[in-house]
């Protein structure tokens, strides 16, 4: 197994935990990781991410006020 299978990457761009800081995550009960430029998309647009991660269809954007 090569070092580079060992890390952890982000689930949307495939960016390992040596390029960018990966938040750590569970949905439906399984790990994932998502990294920091990323993680407004998990917030604002789940829908970009299905395909990427298991029942991301079901997942519903942030409501804002502004």
């Amino acid at each position: 197994m090569s070092e580079n299978s060992k890390l952890n990457h982000c689930l949307n761009c495939n960016a390992s935990e040596n390029e960018m800081p990966l938040v750590n995550l569970v949905y439906s009960g399984k790990p994932a990781y998502i990294c920091s430029r990323c993680l407004p998309i998990l917030i604002h647009k789940p829908e970009m991410l299905v395909g990427k991660i298991e029942g991301a269809e079901k997942i519903s954007a942030a409501k804002h006020d502004h």
